[in-house]
């Protein structure tokens, strides 16, 4: 008759295959790489003090401008009229005046008077400001050096105070604008960066050094990322303007001047959760065998690949770093590969 083993003498279910990690400390530095999209370093929507028929008007869409440069100008002919009347009125009453202060000392005229002619002087004055304040701002000139973007209007078209008349951009000054997930950074906030450069897509192979300049002092609640601005000045020769794409490379560490934490780091992959609690698989060694056991932690509220480990392991343990969701207390393994 055929034999039958006993229950009891059933083989042991052999361990099962593991990845196994070791719990390692977070970089000081971290390197970056994150798209960037390209913006002006300054830009400016130009409109006129004072209304008018644009007289001149030279100026097209990309032509380059110098600070300073006529931009446009409105006709002046009634204007000048005004400072003309208004600087004649000026010296009447400045005769007038001067004559009042003669006649007070002699005693031939009332202070009263004296007085109404020093107010006329004054506001004739005031008038005389305030027409060739009008006068001036029947010229726009270029503010800073750049392009022209846009072009709002036409020369001889009739234009209102404040209308805009063009978009002056800055020509050789850029921004590079990037979003960093909150992930990437142990203090966001405060930050010092070692080098940076960026490569725009239509030259990848230019690496164009860009300067740190500003870097958002909190995250964007729905993306969690903190967007970063980086100087940079367009390369001879190269064509950038607002609006194309790239990616920026950094080297970042936490601000020197603050004490030095040691953060450990777990791969996401590792955790599992009883609830809201995380915890991870510890691997233990008796007798050249492996076994798991199970370990609390307590994590840092971030996002990422790797997870900081604020209690419950030390530098240096082993977990398992893939695969935890199929093992249990005491459970023996192997490592994965032998």
């Amino acid at each position: 008759s055929a034999a039958f083993a006993p229950d009891d003498a059933k083989d042991e279910r052999p361990p099962r295959p593991a990845k196994i990690v070791e719990v390692f400390e977070r970089p000081r530095e971290t390197e970056i790489s994150q798209p960037i999209v390209v913006e002006p370093d300054q830009s400016a929507v130009l409109t006129m003090l004072e209304g008018g028929v644009l007289q001149e008007f030279p100026v097209l869409e990309g032509m380059l401008v110098k600070k300073g440069d006529l931009i446009a100008r409105v006709d002046t002919r009634i204007l000048e009229n005004n400072v003309n009347q208004a600087q004649s009125q000026l010296a009447q009453t400045k005769v007038e005046f001067e004559r009042a202060q003669i006649l007070l000392k002699q005693g031939n005229i009332p202070e009263s008077v004296y007085d109404q002619r020093g107010t006329e002087y004054e506001l004739a004055e005031l008038n005389l400001e305030a027409a060739s304040k009008r006068l001036e701002d029947a010229t726009l000139v270029a503010p800073f050096d750049g392009v022209i973007a846009l072009v709002s209007v036409d020369q001889f078209q009739t234009v209102n105070a404040q209308q805009d008349i063009v978009t002056l951009q800055s020509q050789t000054k850029f921004r590079a604008v990037m979003h960093i997930p909150a992930s990437q950074l142990v203090d966001a906030t405060d930050v010092d960066i070692l080098e940076s450069y960026l490569a725009l897509d239509v030259a990848p192979l230019v690496n164009i050094p860009a300067e740190f300049r500003s870097l958002a002092q909190q995250a964007d609640p729905s993306t969690q990322t903190y967007e970063a601005q980086m100087n940079f000045t367009r390369p001879e020769g190269l064509v950038v303007l607002p609006g194309m794409t790239g990616q920026v490379f950094a080297k970042v560490v936490p601000n020197a001047s603050k004490p030095y934490v040691e953060i450990l780091e777990v791969p996401m992959a590792a955790v599992q959760y009883d609830g809201e609690k995380p915890f991870v698989w510890l691997v233990q060694a008796q007798d050249e065998e492996l076994s798991v056991t199970r370990r609390d932690i307590v994590l840092k509220d971030e996002i990422g690949r790797n997870l900081a480990v604020l209690e419950g392991l030390e530098l240096g343990d082993e977990i398992v770093g893939a695969g935890a969701s199929y093992l249990f207390e005491g459970m023996k393994i192997r490592r994965f590969g032998g």
